[in-house]
C-alpha cells in the first residue's frame, strides 16, 4: 500500500515541521532520506510526486498526474510522471495562459549514497508550491497551470511530454525555476527569450523591490561567458527548452553554478532560507503581475 505509505510520511513530517514556514517544510520534507532523491522512472509516481499533489489539492487547485513514456538507455523504457495543477482563471475574459515549471525528479541513491537535490531543484519546486498558495483566492485574468515535472534530469523528458500534448491551449508564457538558491553569488540569473527583451527594464525593477538582484540574459552564450563557464548550454540547461522549441516565450530562473550541483553536498545544510524566502515573495510578485490586469510587466 505505497499511497498509504506516503500519507503516513506526509502526516509525520508535517508535524515534525509544524513550527517552520511551509516554505522550509516543503525543503526539508522533498530533501529527507525517506524521499530518496526523488528518482525517476518507475512505473508508479513516487512518493514526492503525491507530496506535491496533496499541496496543490489542499490549496484548492485542480490536480492531475500525467505519466508518460521515455527512452531509459540504449533499449530501455522508464516512465516518468508529472504532476499538473491548474489555477484557474476568475474573470469572464480570460487571457492565455501562464505555465510554470520545476522539475521535482533527482538522481535518487546511488549505492548507500543518498542525493538530496536541495537546490536542485527542490527549491524550484517549494517555490512554485509557494507561489500557488500565496495567490490563493487572487484574482487571475489567466490560468496559471503549476506544471512539476520528472524525468529532467533523464533528457528534459517532462516538459517535452506536457508540450507535445498541448494541442491547441494557448501559451502566453512559461516560467521554469530551476536552482533558486542565490547565497553564492547573491544573484538571481535570467535567460529569457527574445521576444521578452522590451520587458528586461520593469522585470529587472521588480525585482529590485524585493532586494533580489536580477541578471537577465536574452543569449545562452552571452550568459555562459558572464558565469565564466562556457561549456554550459543555458538555452538546453532546463524545461524551459521544449517551450523554446515550440515558439513559446519563456523566462529561465537559476542561480548560475553550483559548485555542489549532482553531489550528496547539495544538501539542506548549504540553503539560505532568508533570501529563498525573498525569491519566492518576488516570484509571486511577477505572477501576480503577469496575471493581473494592471500589467506592468507586460503592458
Amino acid at each position: 500500500m505505497p499511497w498509504l505509505k506516503t500519507s503516513t510520511l506526509i502526516l509525520l513530517f508535517t508535524a515534525l515541521c509544524a513550527e517552520a514556514s511551509t516554505l522550509t517544510r516543503d525543503m526539508i520534507i522533498l530533501t529527507s532520506i525517506e524521499f530518496e532523491g526523488r528518482p525517476s522512472g518507475a512505473p508508479t509516481p513516487h512518493r514526492s510526486a503525491h507530496y506535491i499533489y496533496k499541496q496543490f489539492e489542499k490549496e484548492g487547485l485542480a490536480v492531475e498526474i500525467h505519466s508518460f513514456q521515455f527512452k531509459q538507455g540504449f533499449f530501455g523504457t522508464g516512465t516518468g510522471h508529472n504532476v499538473v495543477a491548474t489555477q484557474s482563471c476568475n474573470v469572464a475574459q480570460c487571457r492565455p495562459a501562464l505555465v510554470i515549471t520545476a522539475h521535482y525528479d533527482h538522481l535518487g541513491r546511488k549505492g548507500n549514497k543518498h542525493y538530496p537535490g536541495a537546490n536542485d531543484n527542490a527549491t524550484g519546486v517549494a517555490v512554485m508550491m509557494d507561489i500557488a498558495r500565496q495567490l490563493k483566492g487572487a484574482q487571475l485574468e489567466r490560468d496559471i497551470i503549476y506544471l512539476a515535472t520528472d524525468a529532467e534530469e533523464r533528457g528534459l523528458h517532462g516538459a517535452k511530454h506536457f508540450v507535445s500534448q498541448l494541442g491547441e491551449q494557448s501559451v502566453f508564457l512559461n516560467i521554469n525555476l530551476d536552482m533558486l538558491d542565490i547565497q553564492k553569488r547573491n544573484t538571481l540569473y535570467a535567460l529569457a527569450s527574445f521576444d521578452m527583451k522590451s520587458k528586461k527594464g520593469a522585470i529587472v525593477r521588480h525585482f529590485e523591490r524585493y532586494e533580489v538582484a536580477l541578471s537577465m540574459f536574452f543569449s545562452s552564450k552571452r550568459m555562459a561567458r558572464r558565469l565564466n563557464e562556457p561549456q554550459i548550454d543555458w538555452l538546453r540547461a532546463s524545461d524551459h527548452y521544449p517551450f523554446y522549441r515550440a515558439k513559446i516565450p519563456f523566462i529561465y530562473f537559476g542561480s548560475g553554478v553550483d559548485d555542489n550541483h549532482h553531489t550528496i553536498d547539495d544538501s539542506l545544510a548549504e540553503i539560505n532560507f532568508e533570501k529563498l524566502t525573498l525569491v519566492s515573495k518576488s516570484m509571486t510578485g511577477l505572477v501576480r503581475s503577469l496575471t493581473a490586469a494592471s500589467d506592468v510587466v507586460t503592458n
